[in-house]
């Protein structure tokens, strides 16, 4: 039985650029989700953000556009659980206004919010006091990727 897990584009982007802070675990987790072990849930605008960071540190258009369909191939193969924006305005407005969000990170926690799963991330917005409260009442977390095996190994 597969685990899931909410992640971001700030997880995502270390499947593909070299050099990132905490790459072993993000590459440990593509593997356990290639292994179908481990089912990110991600809003469908997190294509768009993982394209952007991408662009913002020069990396070449062809793997750019190879990395965005290689996640949208994820997704279609059920490697990936995506959530229609759509579904996610009305909370990622709340979550904007009483968590003081950008619209990115509303929209990104709203997906753990609605899908009741823990948030795994390395955005320092998502990352802040206030979210971790939140998510906790809510009996979730926030977690950073060199947490998360060691959890995962305990069961979440």
């Amino acid at each position: 039985m597969s685990a899931e897990i909410c992640i971001d584009s700030s997880v995502m982007v270390k499947w593909f650029k070299v050099g990132e802070e905490y790459e072993r675990e993000a590459l440990m987790l593509r593997d356990e989700v290639l292994s179908m072990r481990i089912i990110p849930v991600i809003s469908e605008w997190a294509y768009l953000e993982v394209v952007r960071a991408l662009v913002k540190s020069n990396y070449p258009k062809a793997k750019i556009i190879q990395t965005y369909d290689t996640l949208k191939e994820m997704a279609e193969a059920g490697l990936i659980k995506v959530i229609s924006l759509f579904n996610l305005l009305d909370k990622a407005k709340d979550l904007e206004i009483d968590l003081d969000l950008y619209a990115s990170d509303a929209v990104n926690l709203a997906v753990a919010v609605l899908q009741s799963r823990s948030m795994l991330t390395e955005d320092r917005h998502l990352l802040k006091e206030s979210v971790k409260k939140y998510m906790e009442v809510l009996g979730l977390r926030i977690i950073r990727l060199n947490e998360f095996f060691s959890m995962y190994r305990s069961g979440l």
